[in-house]
């Protein structure tokens, strides 16, 4: 029977997640950084360098969310894949938020640089490291809207069980993208939900978080000033910093339904 191709859309968000590389935002975490393009485009050294720049103060910031919440994160141990030359595609499938895109991304990448296995790239960072969570971030050459790639406990250990995002240089209509949007990808790893409408986030509940969080990155993030977002109490829960959950937390839960009388 031929398998069926996993697919964003039905890429669960919730489940039995931490279930693969990035499990829980606290202590010491692995990133591994990539540049790709395609065919006729390439990144250039200015441009990588501006994007590593981005990807510092995103880090940075979620080191002092951490902090808000008492909670410890550490993202000093990274590791950065061909910055002299892309890693070139012979095509670049550019994100929609439609729910269609691939997520094979990260294990096709491994594989390119040259690990036999994922789980070789896994064994590598704890021998090498002291991090118990690690995760790949792929910065594509070009538009796209950028996209996080979780797993659960019920895909293929060998090809998902390493978590990363692909994260497009520009948005769809050629601004190029500041920081948070690299932070917000980074805590959908971890079990964040989106708290604006998409596909699955109802637009009742985007407008309860508005009213709640004004200021959540996972609600908005596409402020050049990643100073003003803040990490929300319930994104802090979904990520392990929050330990005191309240009951109406999960009413937020994408693809469920909102039932009133929870406040």
């Amino acid at each position: 029977m031929k398998k069926k191709k996993l697919t964003a859309e039905i890429q669960p968000s919730v489940g039995e997640y931490r279930a693969g590389s990035a499990r829980i935002l606290k202590g010491n975490i692995y990133t591994l950084s990539c540049f790709v393009s395609g065919p006729d485009e390439s990144w250039t050294k200015e441009e990588k360098k501006q994007m590593l720049k981005k990807l510092r103060e995103s880090l940075l910031w979620l080191e002092k969310q951490a902090r808000r919440y008492n909670v410890s994160v550490n993202f000093d141990a990274k590791g950065v894949y061909w910055l002299e030359k892309d890693i070139k595609l012979p095509t670049i499938v550019r994100g929609t938020g439609s729910g269609n895109e691939p997520v094979d991304w990260v294990q096709k990448l491994l594989y390119k640089v040259g690990y036999s296995s994922t789980l070789d790239f896994i064994d590598w960072v704890t021998k090498n490291t002291n991090c118990t969570n690690t995760q790949v971030l792929i910065f594509v050459k070009g538009k796209g809207r950028s996209y996080a790639i979780p797993t659960t406990t019920k895909h293929n250990k060998e090809r998902y069980f390493v978590e990363g995002a692909v994260l497009y240089q520009k948005y769809s209509t050629g601004r190029e993208k500041p920081s948070a949007p690299i932070a917000h990808e980074i805590l959908h790893l971890y079990g964040a939900w989106d708290l604006y409408e998409t596909f699955k986030q109802s637009a009742e509940n985007a407008q309860r978080a508005k009213k709640r969080y004004p200021n959540s990155i996972m609600l908005r993030s596409s402020v050049n000033n990643i100073d003003v977002l803040e990490v929300d109490e319930i994104s802090a829960w979904r990520v392990g910093w929050n330990t005191n959950p309240k009951d109406w937390y999960t009413t937020f839960e994408p693809n469920k339904p909102f039932t009133r009388n929870k406040k």
